[in-house]
């Protein structure tokens, strides 16, 4: 005989509904654009497949926690599967906004432009980053972000922490919802193509993928680090922190990481001071939005409610 789940608190299913439609429409764009705008899948069905099969792994948790009567960390627990779908339909969603803004004008020079008006010159801050070990230690983070993004996706889904964990996730389907946009109307390359200094060999990976998806005719889709303008890079440098902030004994360490991230944008070349600005400007209209959406979604988790755990 199944066990009776022990009594907690109800569960309130207006997050998971409104996340699990937020995912399906992700989705639907991503699989219905790359149809329409002739983007070809490789193995679109074992794709499909692995992404039924990870979400079977990871859907135990949830279960299991909601069997034991905990509902707190089976709340937070069922944010990763949700995050998961997000996060693998995220790059072929970029791909199908590149194509459809393929007729918009690339906006290197206006914002290399806009970078000189505003005192900054990019080489010139890779040039000093060379010689400065604040500087050569940014650079160094850049390539850091995913593991960071992967701890402050887990950690508080994975602990109990509801609130950040849902936060989180509707901060960046915001974000997304913003800047994928912006990208598709703005499209850029990058500083080396407006300064003209060499790019490394996956930012000159990035510039053919980008320009091969302005092109007619089908693309065969590759993942890409093809969007400019916003950076998502500083996006999510800014909303890891948000997710991680209520574990105290992080919180100096992971902002100090997140400067340096935000910083390696430029030092490595790889955005404008204009990509940064507007990464922050998106990033914190998400971070604000996010708190009030995810409150309006929960009687029992809202930001003045929740209270900050002990290291």
């Amino acid at each position: 005989m199944a066990r009776e789940p022990k009594l907690g608190m109800p569960f309130e299913p207006r997050f998971l509904l409104f996340f699990a439609c937020a995912d399906a429409a992700v989705l639907l764009f991503a699989v219905v654009g790359c149809r329409l705008t002739s983007i070809e899948v490789p193995d679109l069905a074992g794709h499909v497949i692995g992404l039924c099969a990870v979400i079977a792994l990871v859907q135990w948790l949830p279960l299991y926690w909601h069997d034991r009567g905990k509902p707190d960390l089976r709340d937070a627990a069922l944010t990763v599967p949700l995050g998961l779908v997000f996060a693998i339909c995220l790059p072929y969603a970029l791909a199908v906004a590149a194509r459809l803004g393929a007729g918009n004008e690339l906006q290197d020079l206006r914002l290399s432009g806009l970078d000189q008006s505003l005192g900054v010159r990019v080489p010139g801050i890779m040039s000093w980053a060379t010689h400065h070990w604040i500087g050569s230690l940014a650079s160094k983070s850049y390539g850091l972000l995913t593991p960071f993004l992967l701890i402050s996706f887990l950690l508080p889904g994975l602990t109990g922490k509801v609130y950040p964990a849902q936060r989180f996730l509707t901060a960046n389907l915001i974000a997304f919802a913003i800047g994928t946009p912006i990208f598709a109307l703005l499209p850029a390359v990058g500083p080396w193509y407006a300064f003209h200094f060499e790019p490394t060999s996956t930012q000159a990976f990035c510039q053919k993928e980008l320009l091969l998806l302005r092109m007619h005719g089908p693309y065969l889709f590759h993942p890409a680090g093809i969007v400019c303008f916003p950076s998502f890079h500083v996006i999510w440098a800014i909303l890891c922190p948000c997710a991680l902030w209520h574990y105290r004994v992080l919180r100096i360490p992971m902002a100090i990481f997140a400067g340096l991230i935000v910083l390696s944008t430029l030092t490595t070349g790889w955005h404008y001071f204009a990509d940064v600005l507007a990464g922050l400007v998106v990033a914190t209209i998400a971070a604000i939005a996010a708190d009030a959406l995810v409150g309006s979604t929960s009687s029992r988790w809202k930001p003045e409610s929740v209270e900050t755990p002990q290291a």
